[in-house]
């Protein structure tokens, strides 16, 4: 009579065997797709704080450049009004003056990370964060850079300027631009274009500057960000 009683006493610890055993494989398997989807996430973030890394050191040196560039505007500016210039380094600030620049954006820890999926992302905030500066911050810096016309110093300035100062500028046999003969002598039409390019010229760099630096600040705070998450 009691044996039946042994026997469901039996199946009863055989069934919870197995089914710790189910639990414990399932467990296993959850812990090890969320390991490989941490890890996975981990690898893309710090794929993304290197590429933005570079792209600050990109950013600066085009501020640089246009600090640069509106410094010249100072300079040419002296030069038209017939005030004492320094022109050992003549040709690098003629060829500064218009020439433009473009960004390098490093977006292979974007790419990964859309490859891969947003939302490997967990942390809403920060995916939110990447998405906006890669698709909008990004683009429209690059859209105004390159897209317009109206923005482009070297397709608006150089040959206006050039016509202006075509027969100061002394060549070698190269033939590469050297030096200027001064004094100016321009027409007073002259003059008044020259100021005219300078000015447009300035305000042009300064409002990619003030980009540059809305720019260079939302990079900064992402890769804090990113390396908070990473902690």
């Amino acid at each position: 009579m009691k044996t039946p009683k042994i026997k469901l006493g039996r199946y009863f610890f055989d069934f919870l065997a197995v089914f710790i055993a189910v639990i414990s494989a399932f467990a296993l398997n959850n812990w090890n797709d969320n390991r490989k989807n941490a890890l996975a996430e981990e690898k893309i973030l710090l794929e993304i704080k290197n590429g933005l890394t570079k792209d600050l050191y990109d950013i600066e040196l085009n501020r640089k450049s246009h600090i640069e560039g509106m410094n010249y505007c100072t300079y040419f500016k002296k030069m038209i009004d017939g005030k004492k210039v320094n022109i050992d380094s003549f040709s690098l600030k003629y060829i500064r003056l218009v020439s433009d620049n473009f960004s390098i954006i490093n977006t292979s820890g974007y790419e990964s990370l859309k490859s891969k999926g947003l939302e490997t992302v967990e942390n809403d905030s920060l995916r939110s964060k990447i998405i906006e500066l890669y698709e909008f911050d990004y683009n429209e810096m690059e859209k105004y850079e390159e897209g317009s016309l109206q923005t482009q110093l070297y397709h608006n300035f150089d040959k206006p300027i050039h016509t202006i100062f075509s027969s100061y500028l002394i060549y070698d046999d190269t033939p590469q631009l050297r030096s200027i003969h001064l004094p100016l002598v321009l027409s007073e039409k002259e003059k008044s274009d020259m100021n005219a390019y300078l000015a447009d010229i300035r305000f042009i760099r300064y409002i990619k500057l003030l980009r540059y630096d809305i720019l260079k600040d939302k990079v900064n705070k992402l890769i804090k960000d990113i390396e908070n998450e990473l902690q």
